[in-house]
């Protein structure tokens, strides 16, 4: 925020300095011009005067609105990042449950038709923030969701090819049970990586809401709330009291899901 105002404070000093200059100019000026012609002089120094802070006042309400503006599309993306952060705990949450099934199936060497839940991402939500530290975060989580999206399409490819190989007698029973044996073996890393992931994307999360909370602190009247361009020094103590709160309300949510699946089955 003081680079704004120091900004500010270098805008006037030109204006005023500008201003002075054009002053002293005008009252020399005054002394040489005929007495006749002073009144059609001063007019169109009024006239200039007026165009000029017109001019700069338009300017400074134009930069006041862009800065207004950049810092509330900051706070309005860190919301859709949090609302798409809660999206992707769910699917990876839904996917452990799948692939956990899927890679009992494998180990009773039953065939499966392979099936996951997409998980979504969006890295064109980044393009608004301005705290530097939480878009590397952001970024970072970004890659590690492509990656395990890519190990997904892989994966399925991969068991889809042996498993029709298998059924149209291609290849043998034993090299179809090496191959699934391989597919299992794959299989357990991914859940070990889905589950590092939501523990990841559940942290970020909890960085989301710290960030959001900066809009209730650093408000101003002209620019909105300013946010900051890096985590503050005791941002990991803040995220540990956010990851209780946090971790309380999925197992919460999770506990309510579970009640009313269980509805369904004895309904």
């Amino acid at each position: 925020m003081m680079n704004v105002f120091n900004k500010i404070f270098t805008l006037f000093f030109w204006v005023s300095f500008i201003f002075i200059i054009l002053l002293v100019a005008i009252i020399i000026s005054f002394d040489v011009i005929p007495e006749s012609n002073k009144d059609i002089v001063q007019s169109g120094i009024i006239a200039f005067f007026g165009a000029f802070f017109a001019f700069i006042f338009v300017k400074i309400a134009e930069w006041t609105t862009i800065i207004r503006k950049g810092n509330i599309n900051h706070f309005n993306s860190l919301i859709k990042i949090e609302r798409l952060l809660n999206r992707i705990t769910d699917r990876l949450e839904e996917n452990i449950l799948v692939f956990g099934k899927n890679l009992d199936a494998l180990k009773s060497m039953k065939l499966l038709a392979w099936s996951s839940h997409e998980i979504p991402f969006d890295n064109e939500l980044a393009d608004d923030l301005k705290n530097i530290d939480f878009i590397n975060d952001y970024f970072s989580f970004s890659l590690d969701i492509e990656a395990m999206k890519n190990d997904f399409m892989t994966m399925k490819s991969m068991y889809e090819e042996v498993k029709n190989l298998f059924v149209n007698k291609k290849i043998s029973p034993k090299t179809y049970k090496d191959s699934i044996s391989f597919c299992i073996n794959k299989m357990e890393l991914i859940i070990r990586f889905m589950k590092a992931y939501q523990e990841n994307a559940i942290q970020l999360l909890a960085k989301t809401r710290i960030l959001q909370k900066e809009k209730e602190k650093n408000w101003t009247f002209l620019f909105g709330a300013f946010p900051k361009k890096h985590y503050v020094k005791n941002f990991d103590e803040k995220i540990k009291k956010e990851l209780k709160v946090l971790n309380k309300e999925i197992d919460e949510i999770r506990r309510k899901s579970k009640e009313e699946k269980n509805k369904i089955k004895s309904g």
